[in-house]
């Protein structure tokens, strides 16, 4: 409980009398005492100090006066004046300035030491300071029970709003609520992701990071309590995020450890029903699948396994890739645009590929190829188109085409590695933008030169020219079939 200006005057021991000052200014909240005989003690005060004095400097109306209104200008919540020493009662002038200023005045008499109103006022502060910190540790132990409950993410917000008396949500990065109490509550999502103050008061967003990286944002209303616990609260969020961040990257690896089994033709369809059917992925239903990538420096690996789920799909890596495999009766493109969205938080260039929807284990495998080939087609979303030569190529697991597509590009990714250089990415781009030199440089972000210095390089390190179709085409197989592989595909 705060300590009040009328708690000090309460205590009998200490036999202190309100010599002037209005009764609902006693509800000021203390915060400590002040002994001071200076003329001006506003450098030593910072707010809500009972400043104490005999009044030894303070000999004439003025002084008396000007003393006061100092004392008010440093934010005191009252002022203790000590009788029968300099003054045998509190001066007039003193009472008539604390009147206009509103500075409640308390007469401690000669019997009473300015220590015991000390001590009185640290005592009750440092009390209530224990009491807050032990309500601390049950609020502490309340939240983590909570989390432990079973109830995950939830359970903790409904106990936090308990706690809080106002309401509370976690909101992850893509503008999902993950967990807010009340149900009822409303929140602008849009003006709390952008930081815009909006009408009324913006809640307050405090940011929740897992491994160094902001994924959500705790937020609450106004506490109507203390909110000493945010912090607590925020570390509890964390690690349930990263818990299931966790489940999520493990669960992708498994079924994209399925997946590619079916792909590469090395399970039948019947295992492969038996093991995609713990990710709800059945035979009897029509799925349709996304494939997406995206241009990232760092480890992209990492950055896809961690991205957040998509509803209504069970996701899974597969290589490079990000592999979202849609319920019957999705939207797929409404799907592809959310997968773009996610994935764009990760890099700049953003691939994904649609497949067509197809029942049953080969059509799961039909539908990859033709999102794979989709995606390869470049940046953006791109849809189905009816499967090609070179996509039967591709999905065929009785051509050796990955063997030989390491062998067509082993020139080039051995000069990258060597030389730190992009003729992979070069020749890559060529071949997307139809031997556009002008459109290379531009995506590259290089002179029209270099595309055409490093375009002399490719052809002569794999001896095959970039005018010629046929050249064309094997380079242009080579590298859709790496990247179909898998890391041993990867230089």
């Amino acid at each position: 409980m705060t300590l009040r200006l009328a708690d000090v005057l309460a205590d009998p021991e200490l036999r202190l009398r309100l010599a002037d000052g209005d009764p609902v200014a006693l509800n000021q909240p203390v915060r400590w005492c002040a002994v001071t005989e200076l003329a001006d003690p506003r450098p030593f005060l910072s707010g809500g100090e009972l400043v104490l004095t005999t009044g030894l400097s303070q000999l004439d109306e003025a002084a008396q006066r000007q003393f006061v209104g100092r004392v008010a200008e440093g934010r005191a919540a009252g002022l203790g004046f000590g009788v029968g020493l300099t003054h045998a009662s509190v001066p007039p002038a003193t009472l008539a300035e604390a009147r206009e200023r509103r500075l409640p005045v308390l007469e401690i008499p000669y019997e009473t030491p300015f220590i015991a109103v000390d001590r009185f006022v640290a005592d009750r502060i440092l009390e209530e300071q224990y009491g807050r910190f032990a309500d601390l540790l049950d609020e502490h132990d309340t939240l983590a029970r909570a989390l432990l409950s079973g109830r995950g993410l939830g359970a903790l917000i409904d106990a936090l709003h308990q706690i809080l008396g106002a309401p509370a949500m976690v909101l992850d990065l893509y503008g999902r609520v993950l967990a807010t109490a009340p149900a009822s509550a409303s929140w602008p999502v849009e003006q709390i992701l952008a930081r815009r103050p909006g009408g009324g008061d913006l809640p307050q967003a405090v940011p929740v990071s897992v491994e160094d990286t902001v994924v959500a944002y705790l937020c609450c209303r106004r506490p109507r309590r203390s909110a000493d616990v945010l912090p607590y609260a925020v570390s509890l969020v964390g690690l349930e995020l990263a818990r299931r961040q966790a489940e999520l990257a493990g669960k992708r690896r498994l079924a994209g450890q399925v997946l590619e089994d079916l792909v590469r033709g090395t399970i039948g369809a019947p295992e492969a029903e038996r093991r995609l059917s713990p990710f709800g992925i059945r035979a009897s239903d029509e799925h349709a699948l996304l494939v997406a990538t995206v241009d990232y420096g760092g480890d992209l690996l990492r950055k896809l396994v961690s991205s957040p789920p998509l509803a209504g799909a069970t996701t899974a890596i597969l290589a490079d890739c990000l592999i979202a495999v849609l319920e019957p009766g999705q939207s797929a493109r409404e799907a592809a645009l959310l997968l773009s969205a996610h994935l764009s938080r990760h890099g700049d260039e953003v691939r994904v590929g649609i497949g067509g929807w197809y029942a049953g284990m080969t059509g799961l495998r039909w539908s990859y190829y033709e999102a794979h080939e989709a995606m390869t087609r470049g940046p953006g979303i791109n849809e189905r188109q009816q499967m090609s030569l070179s996509g039967l190529l591709l999905a065929s697991e009785d051509v050796p085409l990955r063997d030989l597509a390491r062998d067509v590009l082993r020139p080039l990714r051995e000069f990258d590695a060597a030389h730190a250089g992009s003729l992979v990415a070069t020749l890559r781009a060529y071949l997307d933008a139809d031997g556009s030199v002008a459109a290379v440089a531009d995506r590259l972000i290089v002179h029209r030169n270099t595309v055409r210095y490093r375009i002399g390089q490719i052809e002569r390190l794999t001896g095959r020219c970039l005018t010629h179709t046929a050249d064309r085409v094997q380079l242009w197989l080579a590298l859709a079939a790496s990247s179909l592989g898998g890391p041993a595909d990867t230089p």
